[in-house]
């Protein structure tokens, strides 16, 4: 393709002497052909012509480029079959851990990933149910740092927030629910269940204006029916 360029004597560039110092002086009139053609003002050259020779003349850079970028491409397909293979081994480590009874140690020793936090939130559960509140509370709060961006996250807070008002911490216990409930970006039924008890415990003090603005967040919420009706009921029991 080369071979086929027509260029006008007066768009032909002067040809460059070499000086070289690094050359023997026989060699110093030798001319550099590498850049005989002016792309810029030859009109008679095609735009695939153009392409060719910005390939030879930087065929080198773009290589490197290319190879660079295969470089990044297996880096990352390798770098995701390494997670999945280590997501698998955390899989069957957590199985194990169910099975053996010892739910309490994988959790701690995971305390930084979803399934760690998962773990931690059934053994606060548990604890909860036990009425084991400080030891609740502590996996709650491991929890709730594990699954921050997770859906779960409102209810390991909410989790919290309860060990705590059953641990006499009742003034911490309200701070903590009424942060649900005012976090939007917390599960909805999570800010749902925070309002709620809120809104008792405002009702209760006859804090009559507090009242209404949980319960108006409650009745806003279209996924909240649970918590919509538990309203009712508690109004009409109540009233």
């Amino acid at each position: 393709m080369l071979n086929s360029y027509k260029f006008s004597k007066m768009n032909r560039p002067q040809k460059n002497k070499i000086n070289n110092p690094t050359l023997p002086e026989e060699q110093q009139n030798l001319v550099d052909e590498r850049n005989l053609v002016d792309v810029q003002e030859s009109e008679e050259i095609s735009v695939e012509d153009r392409i060719s020779m910005y390939w030879m003349e930087n065929k080198g850079f773009i290589s490197s480029c290319i190879f660079v970028l295969a470089l990044v491409i297996i880096g990352f397909n390798g770098m995701s079959m390494y997670q999945s293979h280590a997501e698998s081994k955390l899989q069957i480590a957590y199985a194990e851990a169910v099975a053996n009874e010892k739910i309490a140690d994988f959790a701690q020793a995971n305390s930084n990933k979803d399934l760690g936090g998962l773990a931690a939130l059934v053994v606060a559960d548990q604890a909860y149910s036990a009425k084991e509140f400080e030891k609740a509370l502590n996996f709650y709060g491991i929890a709730a740092d594990a699954l921050a961006t997770n859906f779960l996250a409102g209810r390991s807070l909410l989790g919290q927030a309860f060990a705590n008002f059953y641990m006499g911490n009742e003034e911490t216990a309200l701070a903590q629910l009424a942060d649900i409930a005012a976090n939007s970006m917390l599960a909805e039924v999570a800010r749902a269940e925070a309002a709620y008890h809120l809104a008792v415990q405002a009702d209760l003090a006859d804090r009559r204006e507090e009242y209404d603005r949980y319960i108006a967040q409650i009745q806003a919420s279209p996924i909240a029916t649970q918590w919509q009706q538990r309203v009712a009921t508690y109004e009409q029991q109540a009233r």
